[in-house]
């Protein structure tokens, strides 16, 4: 795993890394427990390798905080999380088909079915199946249309080979261009109560992730499946809760490499924004091929002993220049700051987002596996 525990960057010789407070994810899924009560479970929602924080290290925190179940959307993440959690139940979203068949039944997972002919695809491989059937209720992504739900769980239940789990939609987030949340789980409703008079409703029914979980209490049903929430990527969500969560990715780090003054042998500044006669650069050990954009905008900046130093653009594969010019006492080994805190300075994780024009979650799930993690607060 792309992670350290014993030893420090400077140890490793390490020009740029990441870092990771476990406290902080330990302490927001206690706030998720606190909100939703004991009734309902929580699948703690693991893609995108933890959305960035690891997911060997968050599963087996979670593992110890005794999360009912992890969501994931690779066989990458499922060996990580099963590696950590022996026995919990992990759901795979959408993203394997049968040729996955071997890992299924090995990691003992639990698929997702969206639909008659993924159902048949599956059922061509011949083993036992633990199943979620998902179903779209206006987000025009995966899962079995409203119209088709009764028809493909009768079809589920027909095979003696396969155990309906549970139940789940991901409502849509369009906003005004989509339908609402209550309208999405509107056209559910009268279904449930469908597969409850036939004695098929599933045990688990669920359609609250993050977003829906801080605006909607009253969709909690069976379980609910944040992801975004547990690593503090809330960004301006409505919350009708009052939940406080932290963002578990707590800082971007970076050495100064090289640094220079500019000097008339090199010919005229670059007329580019940033440049100017008799200015100071330092070089950092970070760029876009750890994951930051080409392009950030032009108030884009990194802090340098307590000081902010303006980005210098363009961006390189493995470099970027920031602006030392006033700040004389840089040297080479400092660390810069593109997210934390330095002296009374801070970069916070939304400020970061505005500087690279995305949101929260984006520069979590953005940043390279070649940008090491350390994790911290274990």
């Amino acid at each position: 795993m792309n992670s350290n525990h014993h030893h420090g960057p400077r140890q490793l010789g390490e020009a740029a890394w990441r870092e990771i407070d476990l406290s902080a994810i330990a302490s927001n899924y206690r706030a998720i427990r606190m909100a939703i009560g004991s009734t309902t479970k929580i699948i703690a929602c693991l893609k995108q390798d933890a959305y960035g924080c690891g997911a060997e290290q968050v599963a087996a925190l979670l593992c110890a905080a005794d999360v009912d179940a992890f969501g994931v959307v690779s066989i990458v993440d499922a060996l990580a999380v099963r590696k950590a959690a022996p026995r919990k139940p992990i759901l795979m979203y959408p993203g394997i088909g049968p040729n996955a068949v071997e890992l299924v039944r090995k990691l003992d997972l639990t698929i997702t079915i969206s639909g008659e002919e993924d159902l048949r695809s599956w059922l061509s491989t011949g083993i036992p199946l633990k199943i979620f059937v998902k179903v779209d209720l206006g987000f025009w992504r995966a899962g079995v249309a409203p119209s088709g739900l009764r028809h493909l769980i009768d079809l589920c239940a027909s095979h003696a080979n396969i155990v309906v789990e549970g139940l789940y939609a991901h409502l849509s987030e369009f906003g005004q261009a989509g339908a609402s949340a209550p309208e999405q789980v509107t056209r559910l409703l009268p279904l449930l109560k469908e597969l409850e008079a036939t004695g098929h409703r599933p045990a688990t029914i669920m359609v609250s992730s993050s977003e829906s979980l801080l605006r909607h209490p009253e969709f909690d049903m069976d379980a609910v499946d944040p992801g975004a929430l547990l690593f503090g990527l809330t960004g301006s969500h409505a919350d009708r809760r009052g939940l406080f969560v932290r963002p578990a990715l707590s800082a971007i780090k970076a050495r100064i490499v090289a640094l220079k003054a500019s000097d008339d042998s090199m010919g005229a500044p670059p007329d580019l924004p940033g440049y100017r006669a008799a200015m100071r650069l330092a070089v950092l050990g970070i760029g876009w091929g750890h994951g930051m954009p080409r392009y950030p905008r032009s108030k884009a900046a990194v802090l340098i002993r307590g000081r902010r130093a303006a980005i210098v653009p363009p961006v390189h594969l493995e470099h970027l220049r920031v602006d030392v010019s006033d700040i004389p006492e840089a040297e080479l080994g400092d660390e810069a700051i593109l997210l934390g805190a330095s002296g009374a300075e801070r970069i916070t994780l939304q400020d970061l987002a505005d500087a690279w024009d995305t949101d929260e979650t984006g520069v979590a799930c953005g940043l390279r596996e070649n940008l090491r993690r350390i994790h911290l607060g274990e």
